[in-house]
């Protein structure tokens, strides 16, 4: 009989399998500038894959550690790509919006922090699992750190999405479609964060990213986490490819727009 940890890893593959060969699709459909944001999209599901994959073999291998530990940080730093793909989507909104630029601009910049708190994290979840006590505080300490951060990237994340709702009628259909898939997204993130930040600052085995409660897990970070692909990936789907949008009744194509600076 499959252990729920198998059970989670078999629903994953055979969620995440499809899910990149949409991804694709989607890059193809909208090209590689405005489709760049799926791209993390297809990161996310190779890391899921991967993780699934090395949960498999950790159950059929109980003596080996090394599988279980690095199916738990493969699990765990998904979080990362997420908001990549989030704030991605958002730059995009935004270059749809006329005097926009700065803020695009910002999105851009917003995957910096993004992408140091994931290499904090895959080198915290490496150190934690050493015998030495000191290398497992320091582990500790830096995904304490990369949690930290996630949060704050977080916060902008849903700071830019308000502001960029308040201009909801300057953008073409398929634009606000993305920016509703953000949105809705936001509060699934949030609790994907609260469970990276339970399981970095409590000390309780329920949130152990390698053998904790795998029930929590499903409900607090993979359900959320299978979601908010669903919406993005939905998004992409139902959004028009740039260079078919319109704006407005005079039909000015709006791939017209420069620089950000929207259709004049």
């Amino acid at each position: 009989m499959l252990s729920e940890r198998e059970n989670i890893a078999i629903a994953e593959l055979a969620v995440y399998i499809p899910s990149i060969v949409l991804a694709i699709a989607i890059i193809f459909k909208h090209g590689f500038s405005k489709g760049r944001p799926w791209m993390y999209i297809i990161v996310f599901c190779g890391l899921r894959i991967a993780s699934a994959a090395l949960e498999i073999l950790s159950a059929n291998n109980p003596t080996s550690r090394d599988d279980a530990t690095w199916a738990a940080i493969l699990g765990s730093i998904g979080l990362s790509p997420l908001l990549l793909v989030a704030s991605g989507l958002l730059g995009r909104v935004n270059g749809f919006i006329a005097g926009n630029n700065f803020r695009t601009r910002l999105l851009e910049m917003l995957h910096i922090p993004i992408l140091l708190a994931l290499i904090l994290s895959i080198i915290g979840g490496t150190r934690i699992s050493s015998s030495d006590s000191s290398t497992v505080s320091s582990g500790h300490s830096l995904e304490k750190g990369g949690a930290i951060i996630f949060l704050i990237s977080y916060l902008a994340i849903v700071a830019f999405a308000i502001f960029t709702f308040a201009e909801l009628r300057n953008l073409p259909e398929g634009e606000k479609r993305i920016l509703y898939a953000v949105l809705a997204s936001l509060p699934l993130l949030a609790v994907r964060l609260l469970y990276s930040l339970l399981a970095d600052f409590e000390d309780n085995s329920t949130f152990n990213i390698v053998d904790g409660n795998a029930t929590v897990q499903l409900c607090m970070a993979i359900i959320e986490e299978f979601v908010v692909t669903l919406f993005f990936l939905a998004s992409g789907v139902v959004a028009l490819a740039p260079n078919s949008l319109v704006n407005g009744a005079g039909g000015v194509p709006m791939n017209s727009y420069h620089g950000g600076k929207g259709v004049v």
